[in-house]
């Protein structure tokens, strides 16, 4: 509950999508919007009585996912440069798969982060380059979802340089971090930087 808490303190809008109102509810927080087909969030007029400066966004189509229709929202509705996804990595493999691939879909302006208690990902386009900083010591992987030219970075054990990342030729598995800057960009696709955190003690 404290990542969600420091990143809804950090956000200008807050989107819960569907059965992701429940954390928000246990939080004592409330988002700006509230969208899906609430298969997991069925009391709507409850929710809508609650909380009276919650706009509830209904949508029964079954062609695209509840993430899909919350990004369809976001970008008809925000200027969003940045996009920091909470639940993304779900606890269902085929669903975390489901959302990179739509990840892959997105703006390409947009700098998209996947976050979670355990781990970090973010998405490198040739628009958004990775620039992150303090992280000496992690682990961080880069892998494709679509083929990647002109693959480069810094601050790492094995470092790349203008490489082709793919499915079919090189991935980027358990790599380092040797500096407290690593740079990551491409010229062409859609990579993942995956990134592990600290386990916190209690």
């Amino acid at each position: 509950m404290d990542l969600l808490s420091w990143r809804y303190e950090e956000s200008d809008r807050v989107i819960a999508v569907d059965g992701g109102w429940q954390p928000f509810q246990d939080s004592g927080l409330c988002p700006d919007v509230l969208i899906g087909d609430f298969d997991s969030c069925p009391d709507i007029n409850g929710l809508r009585q609650e909380n009276p400066g919650l706009e509830v966004i209904h949508s029964i189509d079954q062609e695209n996912t509840d993430f899909e229709k919350a990004l369809v929202w976001t970008e008809a509705n925000t200027a969003t440069q940045e996009l920091v996804v909470l639940g993304g990595l779900g606890q269902r493999s085929d669903h975390f798969i489901t959302n990179l691939l739509i990840c892959c879909k997105m703006n390409p302006d947009w700098c998209v982060v996947f976050d979670d208690p355990s781990e970090w990902i973010r998405r490198v386009t040739p628009d958004t380059p990775l620039s992150l900083v303090g992280r000496k010591g992690s682990v961080l992987s880069i892998l494709p979802l679509t083929p990647c030219l002109g693959v480069t970075s810094s601050g790492l054990k094995w470092n790349l340089s203008g490489e082709e990342i793919s499915l079919s030729k090189k991935l980027g598995q358990s790599n380092f971090c040797e500096s407290d800057h690593v740079e990551v960009s491409c010229e062409s696709g859609n990579l993942f930087v995956f990134l592990s955190k600290p386990i916190q003690s209690d």
